[in-house]
């Protein structure tokens, strides 16, 4: 942990370096590119500066939450991790704060919530749950092409579709009733239009592939476990990926 530590501030006094000589838009420009390249670590340090340079620019705030939670997912730390997602989720609802109609604002708050989710206890991942199928419903009827909210919304189908019976008592109770969906073929539905959306995001087609696991079709489990593992590893997320990929194909071929 400490030489990962040492890695990142090495890399951010190399990039504050970098970055001093670009002008506002030149920084977002970057920012973009790196988050297109799935370089969370850079693109974190970048939307920081545009964020210190602009704390009121929507696009700055919530591809800066993004980022947090990004990066986030990738450490070893548990607790570390849940202070990213916490960072996360506070500014994405800043972001939302600042004007209505901004989608990827909805999309970066519902992504925090669902990281600190995974690692909650149940009765707080119903309580939330409400929440994040609404930030993703409101982010995908400003946008409907943001990969990244169907991908949510497929995790969050899948969750609800494998409560026990006491667990679904739970969802009735924050609720008021059984939630909309909340099955595996809706699970399905979200993570193909995900990797409709973005096809090259390994994680999508993982997420596809647990979600025939759990449903007991191992036979297409594993068919898109290896598709998954033939997209190009030239990101940490994929690198992260690839190895669950592994472990999962391992264990259903015995």
């Amino acid at each position: 942990m400490k030489k990962l530590k040492l890695g990142l501030l090495t890399l951010f006094m190399g990039l504050g370096v970098l970055m001093s000589a670009q002008t506002e838009s030149e920084l977002y420009q970057l920012g973009l590119k790196y988050k297109k390249e799935v370089d969370n670590v850079k693109m974190l340090q970048v939307f920081k500066k545009l964020y210190d340079i602009d704390a009121k620019n929507q696009d700055y705030l919530s591809n800066l939450s993004f980022a947090y939670s990004k990066v986030g997912s990738n450490l070893d730390d548990a607790e570390l991790q849940l202070k990213y997602y916490a960072k996360a989720k506070s500014i994405a609802s800043d972001s939302k704060a600042i004007k209505e109609g901004h989608a990827f604002s909805h999309y970066a708050y519902a992504l925090a919530l669902a990281r600190e989710n995974e690692n909650a206890k149940t009765k707080t991942k119903i309580a939330n749950a409400k929440e994040i199928k609404a930030e993703c419903d409101k982010s995908l009827a400003l946008d409907p092409n943001l990969g990244g909210s169907y991908h949510v919304l497929g995790r969050w189908h899948r969750t609800f579709a494998g409560f026990s019976n006491m667990e679904k008592a739970m969802v009735n109770t924050f609720f008021g009733g059984t939630p909309k969906g909340g099955t595996y073929k809706d699970a399905l539905a979200m993570f193909q239009k995900a990797i409709e959306l973005e096809p090259w995001y390994m994680l999508h087609v993982y997420e596809l592939a647990v979600t025939y696991h759990e449903m007991k079709n191992d036979e297409n489990a594993i068919k898109y476990l290896e598709k998954a593992m033939k997209l190009p590893q030239t990101y940490d997320d994929a690198k992260k990926c690839y190895k669950d990929c592994e472990k999962l194909l391992k264990e259903l071929k015995g």
